[in-house]
């Protein structure tokens, strides 16, 4: 048995930067998808974030449930663009089929989110929590 941790964050890493994201100008954000930011890196921008995995198998079954936590980081005024993206995010990840490597997602579906004003007073900060059932082929 395999966890398909990787795998999964792979997958959800193709399908949003390979997707439709943008920001409120509507210029596209797919390359600002990252598990870490690089230094510079103008806002808004995607995090694929921390993770947990249970063991949900059965008998003659090995398979994980995966929580997933993904960043939106942004610094326009309001909350506009981050709610925006955080749409496109469950858009493309909510009930959708991923390709892994490995394994078969079950599927993956939203459980919340969460609008942030960080300290700084300026910089917004959006989370989101998905639910993963992956299968070990």
């Amino acid at each position: 048995m395999a966890l398909h941790s990787f795998a999964l964050q792979q997958g959800i890493f193709t399908k949003l930067s390979s997707g439709t994201l943008t920001d409120v100008d509507g210029t596209s954000i797919t390359s600002k998808v990252f598990d870490d930011v690089p230094e510079g890196t103008g806002y808004p921008y995607v995090v694929i974030g921390e993770e947990t995995a249970t063991n949900q198998g059965t008998k003659d079954k090995d398979a994980n449930e995966h929580t997933l936590t993904m960043h939106v980081w942004s610094q326009y005024r309001g909350r506009k663009e981050i709610k925006n993206i955080m749409s496109q995010i469950y858009t493309s990840l909510h009930n959708s089929a991923i390709n892994l490597s490995g394994a078969t997602l079950v599927n993956i579906r939203h459980e919340f989110e969460q609008t942030l004003l960080e300290s700084d007073g300026l910089t917004r900060h959006g989370v989101m929590r998905f639910r993963a059932v992956v299968f070990d082929n």
